[in-house]
């Protein structure tokens, strides 16, 4: 990644209304016109499942929540661990949430929080999509993958996010040009899998080409602000496509908060617009989606949800019904409590009592299946701490090395650098970054300012009075 802009001096506090100039070079959603008239994600709050997220940014101060490290345990989540990437939890949570007050690098929901979790072993990702669900999170965005089957013990935590009206995002992988192979979370059963997408709204070529790529989303290339309070630049990834999406995921969410994960869902592919292959493809899934149409109401009503229809084809096949069975489940003191007050309490008792034997059967032969599929899974360590790295969790944004731990790949915002843009041209009264740093010959394509090709699929411009962003705004 190279460096855009500094910082801005010390004490800068304006208020941001406007991104920077060539920040969101995909003008497809039309955020500034289209979306934030509507929302601008107050009220939801964001996991970041990830490096950690540098709280003490001022472009997030009052966004960052107290979260969690389930990878070593060192704090509360709000440092980003990455020592040597920059901060890739950080750029993914600014990209989602940062309120631009310093730089003037805006996120897609910066109304929104944004709750900190630390992981990178399957054992931290499944406690932390606990953690996340019972603090709230309502989105939890996952920029991260290694290449294996869903473990088990992480499915079954989907279906907890699930069954508690959460939605999980997930990088797609970026080694579509190479390997290629199955990650998960992103080929977990329910998760949103996204894929990226160019400056001309086509696959990105390192995108994966898998089964499981639900939609595509803006990510090649890409603009960050990093846990150093600088703005870089890279060639892209599906960790920005996934932030981007749980990004706009919030503003949906905040708009319309008795819209369940699944009709959010539904609406998210049913918006896609068909790009790459004619029909579905396993590079960018349904297409790019637009969530500009769910604003307007122009989604398509009564259509499929692939998604969901996976998981619950999934859940069919572990002997459980489709629906809130956790909820219900965690529910059952506050239900009976309430029949107790409004019925005969021995009665209560007494079928209470019934209902706890067949339940204690149920379970026993549940937790029994449960162990002879993790037993037939593929081999994961079980090892806790610093002394379990997973060979290529790096791949999309894991943990720093912690002392004595053996590395794979880095991870970073993207796959590698590209040229400086040209300085930016903030608007008046906006707070304004120094000049940036200038570098050789592009490692890949040309820079937002300077691409080629349409901002939007054919006929896809958004429509409306003064409503159409410039190309590569």
């Amino acid at each position: 990644m190279l460096l855009l802009g500094a910082a801005a001096a010390p004490g800068a506090a304006a208020t941001v209304t406007k991104p920077l100039p060539g920040q969101w070079w995909f003008t497809t959603w039309g955020i500034e016109t289209h979306l934030w008239p509507h929302s601008k994600g107050a009220g939801v709050t964001v996991a970041v499942l990830d490096t950690g997220v540098e709280a003490s940014l001022p472009d997030l101060a009052g966004a960052v929540l107290p979260g969690a490290d389930f990878q070593w345990n060192s704090g509360d989540g709000r440092v980003d661990m990455d020592q040597e990437n920059h901060g890739h939890g950080t750029g993914v949570a600014t990209a989602i949430a940062s309120r631009g007050t310093h730089t003037g690098f805006l996120g897609i929901a910066p109304e929104a929080k944004i709750l900190p979790v630390v992981t990178k072993s399957p054992e931290a990702i499944v406690k932390g999509i606990r953690f996340a669900v019972d603090r709230g999170a309502k989105v939890i965005n996952i920029s991260q993958g290694a290449p294996a089957p869903c473990p088990d013990d992480l499915q079954q935590a989907v279906r907890y996010a699930i069954e508690r009206d959460a939605i999980i995002v997930a990088a797609a992988g970026n080694t579509g040009d190479s390997s290629n192979q199955s990650e998960f979370p992103a080929n977990c059963k329910g998760v949103l899998a996204v894929g990226a997408t160019t400056i001309n709204n086509q696959p990105w070529q390192g995108s994966q080409r898998q089964p499981y790529v639900d939609v595509a989303a803006p990510g090649a290339p890409l603009i960050g602000l990093l846990k150093e309070g600088k703005i870089l630049q890279s060639r892209g990834g599906t960790s920005g496509s996934a932030a981007f999406t749980s990004g706009a995921i919030a503003l949906i969410r905040s708009k319309y908060p008795q819209m369940s994960n699944r009709e959010v869902v539904r609406q998210v592919v049913a918006s896609a617009k068909d790009i790459g292959q004619p029909g579905r493809d396993d590079a960018s899934g349904y297409g790019i989606w637009r969530p500009r149409l769910i604003f307007s109401g122009e989604v398509p009503k009564n259509t499929g949800n692939p998604v969901f229809e996976e998981y619950d084809q999934w859940l069919k096949s572990t002997g459980a019904d489709s629906g809130d069975q956790g909820r219900q489940s965690g529910d059952d003191k506050s239900s009976a409590s309430n029949a107790a007050k409004s019925g005969d309490s021995k009665d209560l008792i007494v079928y209470g009592a019934v209902g706890a034997v067949i339940l204690l059967i149920v379970a026993g032969g549940f937790f029994a299946r449960r162990r002879g599929r993790r037993q037939a899974a593929p081999a994961f360590s079980t090892a806790q701490g610093p002394a379990a790295p997973h060979p290529g969790m790096a791949y999309q944004g894991s943990m720093p090395p912690h002392p004595g731990q053996q590395t794979g790949p880095h991870p970073s915002m993207g796959t590698g650098p590209m040229p400086a843009q040209a300085p930016y041209q903030p608007n008046p009264g906006q707070p304004q970054p120094q000049q940036p740093q200038q570098y050789g010959p592009p490692a890949y394509g040309p820079p937002p300012s300077m691409g080629s090709g349409s901002a939007y699929p054919p006929g896809d411009a958004p429509s409306g009075p003064g409503q159409t962003p410039p190309p590569h705004s």
